[in-house]
């Protein structure tokens, strides 16, 4: 029994030993090697917490790289060098990427170019297009882009929506045909002009009562209505010379 006994007072002599070397000069040498530090591993942790690792190591960070996921949360940690386990010098600088929502920029001026030429320019930028509305328009031709939700110019960012206004084409407008009697032949040309008509064939009369060049008479009645989009040509009588 007195021979067991003494194995057993030697057997934990030499585990406390042993613990007491591992924790006191094996695994120091684990983690600072001939004055190096073992690399902890950072990826899949935030900011934070690497910042936190890093300065109980004696260790630095540096940005690398910016990505962005919008599945992954802002600032979490997505590569690092050196990788995890390698040997490194105190005050060494880890350098990492990381997942970082981009800068705002400048929403662009879609106005007035195509529908398709507007969502390859959002698609590029990373902007999405979540819904198209439609219009009539004087200005601007079928499938033309007339409005857009955020105007040019405003910060938008990846991922933003976008809301696109097109047009149908013009719509069913009339215009109306004006009074030129007694007007000079020189105005009633502009008003012809203005309301969308244009000045067909003049011919002349004699009237002294009136200036020469007056309008006397027009080939279409005044109030008449007409599509905006119709060509209308007027004829007009006018006065002689004296």
């Amino acid at each position: 029994m007195k021979f067991v006994r003494d194995y057993l007072v030697i057997f934990t002599v030499i585990g406390i030993v042993v613990a007491l070397a591992f924790n006191n000069v094996i695994l120091p040498l684990y983690v600072n090697w001939n004055d190096e530090i073992r690399v902890p591993s950072l990826t899949h942790t935030d900011l934070q917490k690497a910042t936190q690792i890093l300065n109980e190591r004696s260790l630095e960070w540096t940005i690398k790289d910016t990505i962005f996921r919008r599945d992954i949360p802002s600032r979490f940690i997505m590569d690092q060098y050196p990788e995890a386990g390698q040997m490194v010098k105190e005050n060494r600088k880890i350098q990492l990427t990381i997942n970082l929502p981009p800068a705002k920029m400048e929403m662009p001026d879609l106005i007035a170019i195509t529908e398709r030429q507007a969502t390859i320019a959002l698609d590029r930028l990373g902007l999405f297009l979540v819904e198209t509305l439609a219009d009539s328009s004087d200005q601007y031709e079928k499938t033309v882009v007339i409005d857009q939700s955020v105007a040019a110019g405003l910060p938008v960012a990846p991922g933003d929506s976008i809301v696109l206004t097109v047009s149908l084409g013009k719509r069913n407008l009339k215009k109306i045909m004006p009074d030129l009697l007694n007007k000079g032949l020189d105005e009633a040309t502009r008003i012809l002009e203005l309301n969308g008509f244009s000045l067909g064939e003049v011919q002349t009369t004699q009237n002294s009562d009136l200036l020469p060049k007056t309008v006397v008479h027009q080939s279409v009645t005044s109030g008449r209505e007409f599509p905006r989009e119709r060509v209308i040509r007027v004829d007009l009588m006018i006065t002689d010379g004296f």
